[in-house]
């Protein structure tokens, strides 16, 4: 008897075959595309990184492309945020418990993810509604800092990793300074998805722009803000976006969760005091460098 194409188990069985296929095509292509994938999201960064940082891109092109620039220009520190310490092995090896492998910090570190990670695993920090301005929940344990040398070695500025909520979204992005800790050169965000033409204008250059050259803290206090109508201008200030309110103290908050004593507040105390020749002791409460 002649098999009937058009029966419904044969119906179900060309469609099974068919899902399977296709979600074995679909799980290969992931797999062997994941490299490429994670190689592109980190030269995006540090092309964000060269940016905030002065670069433009013919410098970038004329210099052999962004990985050469960024790894002629930049050290890449690993710091433990409660102490500003270097804590590469610490970071290393809770990785690898974290995973149960061995794995490459370079390539596989991220931030984001290891603030979500068991604080068991002793990579992140749950936060408390007092000290989570900037509504991220958690904090990783461990911090990328961004060095970059001039020609003859020495420190020209920083690039910090900064993140926080605004109307719809985190906002992901860097903040630049120059080595005396209190100048800013940039502000950038490589992923936001704020509404366009408004919370979304944290892209426009005109408004980056306003960052260069503003005062972080005063008296030991992070003072930087994103104030309505400083368009008069003030050494604090920068000029709020139009009609993106909770945007703009999104921007707020990220900046005075991540420059004080949650955040990088004891890395730069430790480099201020190291400087200077004072022993280093981590700032204790509040969001302040002292």
């Amino acid at each position: 008897m002649p098999l009937n194409k058009d029966s419904l188990p044969n119906t179900f069985l060309v469609a099974t075959l068919l899902c399977l296929t296709c979600a074995l095509v679909v799980s290969a292509a992931s797999v062997t595309l994941r490299p490429r994938q994670l190689e592109n999201a980190q030269l995006d960064r540090r092309n964000n990184i060269l940016q905030v940082s002065g670069f433009t891109p013919e410098e970038i092109k004329e210099g052999g492309g962004i990985k050469k620039v960024f790894e002629s220009r930049f050290d890449v520190e690993i710091i433990d945020l409660d102490t500003g310490e270097d804590a590469r092995d610490e970071c290393q090896a809770a990785m690898n418990k974290a995973k149960d492998k061995e794995v490459n910090l370079a390539e596989e570190y991220d931030q984001l993810w290891a603030s979500k990670v068991n604080p068991d695993k002793g990579l992140s920090e749950k936060l408390d509604k007092k000290t989570d301005v900037c509504g991220i929940k958690s904090r990783e344990k461990f911090s990328e800092v961004f060095i970059m040398n001039s020609t003859d070695g020495k420190p020209e500025l920083y690039v910090f990793p900064v993140r926080g909520n605004g109307l719809w979204s985190l906002m992901q992005g860097y903040l630049s300074v120059k080595p005396d800790f209190q100048t800013v050169v940039g502000l950038t965000f490589y992923q936001q998805a704020e509404t366009p033409g408004l919370g979304g204008e944290v892209q426009n250059p005109d408004w980056k722009a306003l960052w260069n050259g503003k005062k972080i803290y005063d008296n030991g206090e992070v003072k930087l803000a994103v104030i309505k109508g400083n368009k008069a201008g003030n050494d604090y200030g920068v000029d709020a976006l139009s009609g993106a309110t909770i945007t703009s103290n999104g921007v707020t908050n990220m900046i005075d969760f991540w420059m004080g004593s949650k955040g990088f507040g004891p890395f730069i105390e430790k480099m201020k005091n190291q400087d200077s020749g004072v022993s280093n002791t981590p700032a204790a409460g509040g969001n302040n460098v002292k």
